[in-house]
């Protein structure tokens, strides 16, 4: 009993300094954004109920980038999906399939300024519409490692499972949905984590391309809190960002609550 306790006194001790920093960098200042994004000045606090949050939603540009950020959220990530898994049902299991995914993984690597260049001077490129343009980038970007997380969950699957399906008549497809995907559940929701962040980050990519106000399709919410950063609209970036956490967090809840039920226990 003394042991565990001085264990347990040990882990707190080293826990203490992420703990701090967690609360200091992310818990304080988003409980700082929280009050003042129902106050009606920033710096001094003065009560306005929910007026802020009313005149931010009247504004057209916000709603824009709200739109198109859930918007092509949704679409990118569906494509990578479907690609990423496309591409694990397709590729046997083998190590030069997983060798081939790690080359083609190193493009998520590449410095922005380098992708965006060399889409500037292609010509076919030219033409294309900015979400298309903007869609390529991310799916090239992530396809590889999206698919190469995915082989390498199942190339850990027992290979007796689907030899097994296979004596029972299954086909290809039937025994990759029924044991593979159930298998693969855990590692796709935490792509869908990685997968967000990676979309969120694509801005470097969005700034180098089309400046800092890029077309209407292409106008997302990271657009609107660097716009608003620059001109010091503290206010408006602090009620931006509970919506947005708020928005994430209940689909957190939905995809994660959903996607245990799926699983293969």
């Amino acid at each position: 009993m003394i042991d565990m306790k001085r264990q347990r006194k040990t882990n707190i001790l080293f826990l203490f300094p992420s703990m701090t920093g967690v609360l200091c960098f992310f818990v304080f200042p988003l409980c700082y954004c929280l009050l003042f994004s129902f106050s009606r000045t920033f710096g001094r606090f003065q009560f306005a109920w929910f007026d802020n949050y009313i005149s931010l939603f009247r504004s057209e540009t916000f709603r824009l980038a709200l739109w198109n950020t859930c918007l092509l959220l949704i679409i990118y990530l569906a494509a990578l999906y479907l690609l990423a898994i496309g591409t694990v049902y397709l590729l046997n299991r083998s190590n030069r399939t997983i060798a081939f995914l790690c080359v083609i993984s190193i493009s998520m690597f590449l410095p922005p300024a380098l992708i965006t260049n060399c889409v500037q001077e292609l010509p076919i490129l030219q033409n294309i519409a900015p979400p298309v343009m903007f869609g390529l980038i991310y799916l090239w970007k992530h396809i590889g490692i999206n698919a190469l997380i995915l082989k390498s969950a199942q190339n850990m699957m027992p290979k007796e499972w689907s030899e097994a399906a296979v004596i029972d008549g299954a086909n290809k497809w039937r025994a990759f949905l029924a044991m593979d995907m159930p298998y693969l559940m855990p590692h796709l929701k935490f792509l869908y984590i990685f997968n967000i962040i990676c979309f969120f980050r694509m801005f470097r990519e969005s700034y180098l391309l089309y400046g800092l106000y890029p077309p209407d399709s292409v106008y997302l919410i990271q657009n609107f809190f660097f716009n608003n950063f620059q001109n010091l609209n503290y206010q408006r970036l602090s009620i931006g960002a509970v919506l947005v956490i708020v928005m994430l967090l209940v689909l957190h809840g939905i995809v994660f609550r959903k996607g245990t039920k799926h699983e293969m226990v």
